[in-house]
């Protein structure tokens, strides 16, 4: 008996939930009564609340009757061979909806390609102290209706969606306060939170009149790139001095006085490369002077070669404690190219390497650049080096030249002398035109002295014309003496002509 009663009451609810599911029209409504679990939740919560308040009658045909009512409420998801005598479904267990739906937004679609998304049924992430949108300092006073001042009805409006956030928001704070040890889940552990669209974005995505007045040219308004430059400082200066200069004078054959007409070429160059970085120096200068003049009086050459120099002069200093002031080392390497020879003789007193003069000395150096503030292009340059350890070397390498011309003694081809040199130099530009440079250098070995004094004016007519006088003064007691100039030897030069600076 009780058996037949049971199945009954299986028979019975069957046949209730096809006959409620069968009725309910295939729309829109069915799918939300599927997809929403909050709605379900709430459905199942509240047929609860009633069976608790409403006790079940004694009578068992009532008792049947109410379980079955009960039943209705019971939510649709739980159901399932409802939904299998209605829609089919696939090899993975999804159901295949209809496409004869009533709404048009819902055309096509399946349980397959929708997503349900519930926040209730995501694991609870702590985002950090956060308040409750309704949290206020001093609440507001609330109105006896809750429509006042609304023109439409809440339901046509975003506030369903809002009210399903707050709940879910509320559901995961409480959540949260009482079961905060099973919260595994940090956002400060995600890697990147995702950031929201500017409005700026958003107003030239959606732009209607972006293609409108777009330009169809090849050529672009915005700004060329430009490549940057790094600029460095420069350790290594180079500059240099070239003048090519000349002076004639003609006498004819009647003049009152006589004379001999006479062309002189003056060339002159200089170069000079100078180091210097934080404490160290490294100053190089090469210098060629050659200066050629016609002889109409001498009957084996039609010129003759005035002066002949190859020069260079180098220093290598370190800065000393004293400002100004650097320990240095020295060296000067001088000598000719060509031969020089007298008046209407062969004999050579002068050729390549004979002589070559060598001077180097260890010691230290002063250094002084002042610019005037009153003149402008008013500069003085001083530089003067004292080396109290330092040798003079001289090399006579061609057996036709005079040894005893250049102080070496007969039968040797050069001769070395330990001493002191000093070696001063001075740049005085006057003003941007007239320019005055001298040279010093003093050696001794305490028994000789060998001095050179050389002295240079520079006026400048213009950027490539100037004119120059260079006298240069020598004096060396280890030469022979001369009856008339002595131990002191002069070579005086006035041109004219091209010059150049760089």
């Amino acid at each position: 008996m009780k058996q037949k009663i049971l199945l009954f009451i299986f028979a019975g609810y069957f046949f209730i939930v096809f006959e409620s599911a069968a009725q309910q029209p295939d729309s829109l409504e069915l799918f939300r009564n599927i997809t929403d679990i909050e709605k379900q939740l709430q459905d199942s919560n509240q047929s609860f609340q009633e069976q608790s308040i409403n006790p079940v009658p004694k009578d068992t045909a009532k008792q049947k009757q109410t379980i079955a009512v009960s039943r209705r409420n019971i939510p649709q998801f739980v159901v399932k061979n409802t939904m299998d005598s209605l829609y089919t479904r696939r090899d993975n267990g999804t159901l295949i909806l209809p496409y004869n739906f009533n709404s048009e937004t819902l055309q096509g679609l399946t349980f397959r390609d929708t997503m349900f998304y519930n926040p209730l049924f995501l694991p609870v992430v702590f985002e950090g102290r956060r308040l409750l949108s309704d949290t206020a300092l001093v609440y507001p006073k609330r109105d006896v209706s809750p429509y006042r001042g609304i023109l439409i009805s809440p339901n046509a409006t975003f506030a369903p969606q809002l009210n399903q956030q707050a709940f879910a928001d509320k559901v995961a704070d409480d959540y949260l306060k009482n079961f905060p040890d099973r919260v595994s889940i940090s956002a400060t552990n995600f890697p990147k939170t995702p950031q929201p669209v500017s409005d700026e974005k958003v107003l030239e995505d959606f732009n209607p009149f972006k293609e409108l007045l777009s330009v169809e040219s090849n050529y672009s308004l915005a700004a060329p790139s430009v490549e940057g430059v790094t600029i460095r400082r420069r350790y290594w200066i180079y500059s240099g001095d070239h003048s090519l200069q000349f002076s004639q004078n003609y006498f004819s054959e009647n003049w009152y006085r006589g004379g001999v007409s006479n062309l002189n070429i003056y060339n002159y160059h200089i170069l000079r490369m100078n180091y210097n970085k934080e404490k160290v120096r490294f100053n190089n200068t090469f210098e060629w002077k050659l200066s050629l003049n016609n002889a109409p009086d001498d009957t084996l050459r039609s010129y003759r070669i005035g002066e002949d120099m190859i020069r260079y002069y180098g220093d290598f200093g370190i800065d000393a404690f004293i400002k100004k002031w650097s320990y240095s080392f020295n060296l000067e390497a001088k000598s000719q190219l060509f031969s020089g020879h007298p008046t209407n003789s062969k004999e050579t007193i002068s050729s390549f390497l004979a002589p070559l003069y060598i001077n180097a000395g260890v010691g230290f150096k002063y250094d002084l650049d002042k610019s005037s503030k009153t003149v402008r292009h008013r500069r003085t340059r001083v530089s003067a080096s004292l080396a109290p350890f330092s040798i003079n070397y001289k090399y006579v390498g061609n057996k036709n030249v005079n040894v005893l011309r250049y102080g070496i003694p007969e039968g040797k081809k050069s001769v070395s002398d330990l001493g002191s040199t000093f070696t001063g130099t001075l740049i005085y530009d006057y003003n941007r035109y007239v320019t005055w440079n001298s040279r010093l250098k003093y050696f001794t070995n305490y028994k000789k002295v060998e001095m050179e004094f050389e002295n240079t004016l520079n006026m400048s007519l213009s950027r490539f014309f100037s004119t120059r006088l260079y006298l240069n003064l020598r004096y060396d007691d280890s030469v022979p003496r001369n009856d008339k100039f002595g131990y002191l030897q002069v070579n005086e030069l006035v041109s004219f002509g091209l010059n150049y600076k760089w």
